[in-house]
């Protein structure tokens, strides 16, 4: 029986909460490359994890439903981000061809608040790592250091959990040359060098600087843990599917437009809930095949080819 298949509990507290005014739909956002603990069932619903707690979630009619120990109505809420007012989101986007096609590719997509230790370590993980192989990291982490929580399931590893780790045991979890930068990270927080607590409070610009000083951590994964544990709709991540949609569509597949031409262009365009759009381009860019018009490949000139990501890559 695979962990997904393992039964929960009827007698646990359910949280059901109304989707009528939201549209969240569950398969799209927990397949969008941003969440790496969820499994679907066999019956169609989804086991995870929302504030370290395992869970059951599952939409009926036009309720989002949950089942899990210790599981409250605000804690789904926040964690699906049903909290946020989607007009006012999309009040904010530009008047834009290619945003509007990615929206009605995935219009339930939505971003999810989650536990910052475990968001920093998946993206720590997830340099040329595809998003079925990041999932096998995270499992392996959790049995191997985790806590057991019953029904087969471990927990996420604590920081300090981790520190003490030896890099063999990190690099049996299918980490590779990422398990030293875990183990330095893990190192950082457990002993308060770099606080996630507190980073709660800064202004964005402090806090991607403050995850930045943590090993593993650069521009695109610190924006990346921004946006999908502090709830930060500015942050807009630039990994390779994201560059790849705005040289094609915004600077006619042009190479010359430089990194920082990218972000600034992101930040002026798609205005103060860019990290909204970069989730709908970003989910539109993989799995549409359609999504680049004819036209819009770039160059023909011949130049050495660049591999691109395979369809799950992050």
């Amino acid at each position: 029986m695979s962990q997904s298949d393992i039964p929960i509990r009827h007698d646990l507290p359910q949280v059901s909460l109304s989707l009528y005014s939201h549209g969240l739909d569950l398969d799209q956002t927990l397949t969008s490359g941003q969440a790496f603990s969820w499994k679907k069932t066999a019956d169609g619903r989804w086991r995870g994890w929302i504030d370290r707690k395992p869970c059951l979630v599952w939409s009926q009619g036009d309720a989002l439903r949950a089942v899990g120990p210790g599981l409250t109505s605000e804690l789904v809420s926040r964690y699906f981000g049903l909290d946020m007012s989607m007009p006012e989101v999309f009040s904010t986007f530009p008047n834009d061809e290619w945003l509007d096609r990615a929206r009605a590719f995935a219009p339930g997509l939505r971003i999810l608040r989650q536990e910052p230790w475990e968001t920093l370590c998946n993206f720590i993980c997830s340099s040329l790592k595809q998003i079925v192989q990041i999932e096998q990291i995270n499992h392996e982490l959790r049995r191997a250091f985790g806590d057991p929580v019953g029904e087969g399931l471990h927990s996420f590893p604590e920081p300090m959990r981790m520190a003490q780790a030896t890099d063999a045991q990190l690099r049996e979890c299918r980490l590779g040359f990422r398990a030293r930068h875990l183990y330095v990270a893990a190192r950082q927080v457990a002993s308060s060098e770099v606080s996630l607590d507190r980073i709660e409070a800064m202004a964005t610009p402090q806090a991607r600087e403050t995850l930045r000083q943590i090993q593993g951590v650069g521009e695109k994964v610190a924006n990346c843990i921004l946006l999908f544990a502090y709830g930060r709709k500015e942050a807009f991540p630039i990994d390779v599917w994201v560059e790849r949609v705005l040289r094609q569509l915004y600077f006619k597949g042009s190479s010359r437009v430089s990194h920082e031409r990218l972000r600034d262009f992101a930040e002026s365009h798609f205005g103060p809930c860019r990290g909204y759009a970069q989730q709908f381009l970003f989910h539109w860019i993989r799995k549409d095949p359609k999504a680049l018009p004819p036209g819009k490949t770039g160059s023909t000139k011949k130049k050495r080819v660049k591999r691109m990501p395979r369809a799950t890559e992050i």
